[in-house]
């Protein structure tokens, strides 16, 4: 009997005996057809060449088109891609996916633009092409920053950067520069925004990149408005402006006014303001730009509502109107077409496929016809089989061998992905255990201070050692110290409840007017020690539906923390409001000494701040970090602003439950 594993192997042999007969007799024709094949290699690497300038020409056009004909530019890149694909030219289908993108991108589908992007970096990897790659970072960097991914964006564009400044490509420095500093901005890290875009203009100054530099003014013209610095944000505007007309850019001229417009109406110049509207308007209509259009009438109608000439913003209203309905008009024309060139391609696939089909059967009839002539050559293919049967034998083992390694790689991973875990639970044990040191702390010395120091003061009074007035004293006192003690034990209790795994408290209809008095009488004792005003400017009727507990305990540590930071005859005020996002704004203001910006950092870090207050009051440093960690479980925010020697004002940012399931 024959071994297992010949047998293993000669089974598969026999399966395609008659096809490696086949190629064992077009072997022997070789030499003769030699000169034939030289020749059709050659016709082939003609048609080969011609295929790829159409590629390269019709990405090119696809490129000029995008620009007023989003449907006709789809259309060439699909065929672009298809030639490509036959062809096997991998740098015109990288250019192909890198231009389909960019037009996902610009109408919105930014989830197919990046999937296209990263299908186009992936050959270009492949292709070892570097710019290239530098290139595509650096839109997929730009797409992540509009879908608010602003830290992957910058990892991103610092790559890009670096490539950029490894090749010396000034232009594209210029723009990675000027990318970066937007993200900055977005993030209000002003100085860091400064020097990227005052860095991107010296360049394209440098190089006449005048796109980079007209950018970099506008950019410039952005950070100085959010300074509300207007008058310098008002010059490089002008700047960027004046580019704009000498390169004829009536989109860019379009952007520029608007932003100029809107810097003249904060500074009431209304006349001003109405001119440069129009004249954006102007430019924007010239491009069919219908939202600059959209935004410059809207600027025009609050301009003429502001100077009382109703007549004037009418007009303008009825223009708006139009500009809406031709807008509507466009969107659906374009989607049509849009719709129409994908179903093209879909049309096209399915053609494709069906050739394909044609030829596999053609092919199986070729391979049946072949088969009936390789009878001949029986001795031959058993030693062709012989041989083969040791090849498949060679061939198992090197999968054997490859699926052994996969599976080492993968114990790897395993090991690596559990040493990360542990690592990352060591990081928490040990914040844990920081926390209950604290905790520790806070209960011998914050909680054991008062209560030794009560004891002592009842002892005094019990045995009549002090005078009556000095005992009345010592018990108001008493009375103050007792607050301090209740409001963080129930700081404590809260806080280790919200860590406990649980059902949260219910959700209750709470009046908050109602609650900050009641908050109001709890500390009336420090407010008439330092003679304190606190205005409850909160509406009677104003009520959320909220864990009442948790914003109870929210607001008395605000409050109880600008008394403790307000000087004598100082003032406290408390305001509210619901915005349009349905989330309630609850204010509390004090115009004591304020807080520097290290303080407010170690807070939004939720690190431990302690300091005493203006008349040398205790605390335990635990009532800002609640703060925010109970609004943060209930899907709210707080929000610090403070200047040192002029205030503080602490804004609580909840959802309103009530309103959002109305809203729903």
């Amino acid at each position: 009997m024959l071994p297992s594993f010949f047998i293993y192997f000669v089974r598969p042999v026999t399966r395609n005996f008659f096809l490696y007969l086949f190629l064992l007799v077009s072997c022997v024709g070789i030499n003769t057809g030699d000169l034939r094949a030289a020749d059709n290699e050659s016709n082939e690497s003609k048609l080969l060449a011609v295929d790829r300038k159409k590629v390269d020409s019709l990405n090119v056009l696809a490129f000029d088109q995008k620009r007023f004909d989003v449907a006709k530019a789809l259309n060439n890149l699909f065929n672009a891609e298809n030639l490509a694909l036959a062809a096997n030219y991998p740098k015109g289908l990288a250019t192909t996916y890198f231009y389909e993108a960019g037009i996902y991108h610009q109408n919105g589908y930014d989830e197919k633009a990046l999937s296209t992007y990263y299908k186009a970096k992936q050959i270009f990897q492949g292709l070892k092409d570097t710019l290239n790659i530098a290139i595509v970072n650096k839109e997929i960097a730009t797409a992540l920053y509009a879908g608010s991914k602003s830290e992957e964006a910058i990892l991103l564009y610092n790559e890009s950067l670096a490539v950029f400044t490894r090749m010396k490509d000034s232009r594209q420095i210029a723009n990675v520069r000027n990318s970066i500093g937007l993200v900055h901005l977005d993030q209000k890290k002003f100085a860091e925004a400064a020097q990227d875009f005052t860095t991107a203009l010296n360049i394209s100054t440098q190089i006449g990149h005048q796109y980079g530099k007209k950018k970099a003014y506008y950019n410039l013209g952005l950070l100085e408005e959010r300074r509300r610095n207007f008058a310098m944000a008002e010059t490089y505007y002008r700047k960027s402006l004046a580019i704009d007309k000498e390169v004829n850019d009536k989109f860019g001229a379009a952007l520029n006014g608007l932003q100029l417009s809107s810097i003249s109406n904060q500074q009431q110049k209304r006349d001003e303001s109405i001119t440069l509207a129009k004249e954006a308007y102007n430019n924007a209509y010239h491009i069919s730009a219908y939202n600059l259009m959209r935004e410059a009438s809207l600027k025009v109608i609050e301009g003429y509502r502001q100077q009382g000439e109703i007549m004037q913003a009418s007009v303008w209203q009825d223009s708006l109107v139009n500009i809406l309905k031709e807008q509507i008009e466009n969107q659906k024309e374009y989607a049509l077409n849009y719709i129409e060139v994908i179903k093209n391609q879909n049309a096209k696939n399915t053609n494709a496929e069906k050739d394909l089909e044609k030829q596999k059967q053609v092919q199986k009839e070729q391979l049946l016809i072949i088969t009936v002539g390789t009878f001949i050559l029986i001795i031959v293919a058993v030693l062709a089989v012989l041989a083969l049967v040791n090849y498949q034998r060679q061939r198992f083992f090197g999968k054997e061998l490859k699926q052994k390694n996969e599976i080492i790689e993968k114990n790897s991973a395993s090991l690596d992905q559990l040493n990360k875990e542990i690592l990352h639970q060591n990081l928490l044990l040990e914040a844990d255990n920081k926390t209950k040191n604290k905790l520790l702390s806070i209960i011998s010395h914050d909680l054991r201070t008062p209560l030794v120091n009560t004891k002592g003061i009842l002892n005094l009074v019990n045995q009549g050692m002090v005078p009556a007035e000095e005992a009345d004293r010592l018990l108001q006192l008493l009375e103050t110290q007792y607050l301090g003690t209740t409001s963080l034990l129930d700081n404590l209790l809260f806080w280790i409840k919200g860590q406990m795994d649980g059902k949260p408290d219910d959700k209750v209809k709470v009046g908050l007017h109602q609650l900050v008095k009641l908050l109001e009488e709890e500390h009336r004792m420090p407010l008439l020690k330092k003679k304190i005003e606190l205005h409850n400017l909160i509406d009677k009727d104003l009520a959320i539906v909220t864990e009442k507990e948790m914003i109870r305990i929210v607001c008395r540590n605000l409050i109880s923390n600008a008394i403790k930071f307000s000087n004598e005859n100082g003032i406290i005020e408390i305001s509210s409001r619901i915005g349009d996002d349905h989330f309630l704004y609850m204010t509390v203001k004090d115009n004591g000494i304020g807080m520097s910006k290290e303080a407010i950092e170690k807070v939004n870090a939720k690190q431990y701040y302690n300091t005493t207050g203006t008349s040398y009051e205790k605390g335990s440093g635990f009532g800002l970090m609640l703060c925010r960690d109970l609004l943060n479980k209930a899907g709210g925010d707080l929000i610090i602003e403070s200047e040192p020697g002029v205030g503080s004002t602490f804004t609580i940012k909840i959802p309103d439950e009530y309103r959002m399931m109305n809203k729903e």
